[in-house]
């Protein structure tokens, strides 16, 4: 059986009126979306107008070693310290960072210049005696005095097993008294320098995180080292191997304030004259 459909008319007068609403509607929706977009653009204009621009320079920070005698500040072959005579030294870092010193609360400018994150770096030192300035991080800082830089020292995990910093943080190979010896420390630490004169940033320039070995070393009496367990290695390390638990101890103590922030280039190496 055939199914007959039979459409009813709809109204003209309806049809006009429905369509006007819905005009109506679309233009009032057009209205405020324009009217939202201008407000937004308006408060993106006011914020970047009231967001004071700040002068930065471009630093790099590199690390070395450096002695604290009379001559501090001069680059050093002398690598002897008391009865240690040091070939190499690796340490192990990251979270690098430069804080201002003394910056406005009613000002808008950070304070904290992130020069290394989430980035481990084995920085070599001194190796076969020869002395280097491995770099850090080069970074964009806001201009003015720093007081303080912080970092952490972490486990290298990211270098070959074999090699000698792998699962430490500061390696250490020297001579004691002839025989061979390895200071060796698996800390994993946050290292605060503080730095009372300030350094200031003005302009683009080198940084040196120095390691001073004669800080490093202060108060390590030879009586507390020897080779223990007769192998033939001199070992100062966080197990007390070779019973030099006394002179691990001083090292670690030793450690944060053997470090220093320093600006400039070193002078000329005077040991060569």
């Amino acid at each position: 059986m055939e199914r007959i459909i039979t459409i009813k008319p709809y109204p003209l007068n309806q049809f006009i009126t429905l369509i006007t609403t819905i005009m109506n509607k679309k233009n009032k929706f057009r209205t405020l979306l324009l009217g939202a977009s201008a407000g937004i653009l308006a408060v993106a204009c006011t914020e970047k107008e009231e967001t004071p621009g700040f002068a930065q320079s471009e630093i790099s920070i590199l690390a070395t070693i450096d002695t604290g005698d009379e001559n501090a500040g001069a680059r050093t072959n002398n690598l002897i310290y008391g009865n240690f005579e040091i070939s190499d030294i690796k340490v192990s870092i990251d979270n690098v960072k430069l804080i201002l010193r003394g910056t406005n609360e009613n000002s808008n400018k950070p304070s904290i210049v992130q020069i290394r994150e989430n980035s481990p770096k084995v920085l070599t030192l001194i190796e076969d005696g020869v002395i280097y300035e491995p770099i850090i991080a080069t970074a964009m800082a806001y201009d003015g005095v720093y007081g303080k830089l912080d970092f952490d020292l972490v486990q290298a995990e990211n270098v070959p097993e074999d090699d000698d910093i792998y699962g430490l943080s500061v390696f250490v190979k020297a001579s004691w008294l002839g025989i061979p010896a390895q200071v060796y420390i698996d800390l994993e630490d946050q290292v605060n320098i503080q730095f009372n004169q300030g350094i200031e940033v003005a302009g683009a320039q080198d940084l040196y995180l120095t390691l001073y070995l004669d800080t490093l070393l202060e108060g390590v009496d030879p009586s507390l080292v020897s080779d223990g367990n007769g192998d033939g290695l001199v070992e100062v390390g966080p197990n007390d191997e070779d019973g030099n638990g006394e002179a691990y101890d001083a090292i670690i103590a030793n450690l944060e304030n053997s470090l220093n922030l320093k600006n400039g280039e070193f002078k000329e190496d005077k040991s060569k004259k």
